[in-house]
């Protein structure tokens, strides 16, 4: 008889940390709770900051000019860390004021984006000794004169995580990068 007593109570335990009703003590489940329990708790390690690494910079392969983006994603210790998103770079070609150069009425400004989400993103795009990734961004016949005078670059990460918010670069007195010329 006791043990068919512990039974019974054992059933109506929920799971520790689990969302429980006020009113009938008993488990929440529904569509309302599928989100709280995908977000991740505060203490998880993830990317809350962005830093462009000086050590980014223009390369020529295969006469083919590549931006090397060289980029970091900070977790709350202030410490690298992958992450699994998407990377949003926005190249432009500055003045000597450090304002967007405009011609013909539009802003010199390349946009690219690039997914990190599987393990062969990461092999691909991780440099274990840098502890950073590093994005290979063509720069198009038609935009390669940017390399030549002042450029600079903006990076957002979006988490691919529930309930992540989008981590800009520029968070924490950390600007964009103005880009190197190696030639």
């Amino acid at each position: 008889m006791m043990s068919g007593l512990l039974l019974v109570a054992g059933a109506a335990c929920a799971p520790k940390g689990g969302p429980i009703d006020p009113d009938t003590r008993t488990p929440r489940t529904g569509p309302g709770d599928v989100p709280r329990r995908m977000a991740m708790p505060d203490w998880f390690p993830r990317a809350v900051n962005v830093r462009v690494h000086p050590a980014t910079r223009y390369v020529v392969d295969h006469d083919e000019l590549i931006l090397e983006a060289r980029i970091e994603l900070l977790d709350q210790s202030d410490e690298p860390i992958k992450d699994v998103g998407r990377f949003i770079c926005e190249l432009a070609s500055v003045d000597d004021n450090g304002e967007v150069e405009v011609v013909n009425g539009r802003p010199r400004l390349i946009h690219f984006e690039l997914d990190v989400l599987t393990a062969e993103d990461h092999a691909e795009y991780w440099d274990p000794i840098a502890r950073a990734y590093v994005l290979p961004l063509e720069v198009g016949p038609t935009d390669i004169e940017m390399a030549g005078g002042l450029s600079r670059l903006w990076v957002t990460f979006e988490p691919a995580w529930p309930g992540a918010g989008v981590v800009p670069s520029g968070e924490a007195d950390r600007g964009p990068v103005d880009v190197r010329v190696d030639w």
